[in-house]
């Protein structure tokens, strides 16, 4: 079972997007580069073909990124309810919210905590406002923190 913690949670939420970013710009600018050299020499079509070839690839890893913009800015909003609500249970139970693990990264029911090396499952109300925590084990002792074997 694999569990996360709040550092990793902060850290982990726009890394994938950064790097995605990265590739598509530097996409554009062998695109800008490649169309600059055809114009200078039309004669050559081999770099009109590897032009369009990176247009085609673009496109695609730019419908390919607004498709995970969308998830990851879901996924980030969810992600910053789940910070709050860890705030919240290392508040009611003083404990530090660094010694509190997950073992989702989106806030829903039915989720498990662990502090205190014990494991409770949330359960949250309809408007995700309040939560009761109860006691409860797991089947697979083998826990993985934040995803490493």
């Amino acid at each position: 079972m694999n569990f996360y913690t709040l550092e990793y949670l902060v850290k982990t939420q726009s890394a994938d997007l950064i790097l995605r970013s990265a590739i598509i710009i530097i996409l554009l600018a062998i695109v800008i580069l490649t169309s600059f050299k055809f114009m200078k020499d039309r004669m050559k079509t081999r770099l009109r073909d590897i032009s369009i070839g990176i247009v085609v690839l673009t496109f695609i890893l730019l419908g390919i990124q607004v498709e995970h913009y969308t998830q990851n800015n879901r996924d980030f909003s969810q992600s910053h309810v789940l910070l709050k609500f860890i705030e919240s249970v290392a508040t009611d139970n003083n404990i530090s919210p660094y010694n509190i693990m997950v073992n989702s990264t989106t806030l829903k029911d039915g989720i498990i905590v662990r502090y205190n090396d014990e494991d409770y499952t949330v359960h949250l109300n309809n408007d995700n406002n309040s939560y009761t925590l109860e006691r409860t084990h797991v089947i697979n002792h083998n826990v993985y923190i934040n995803g490493e074997k």
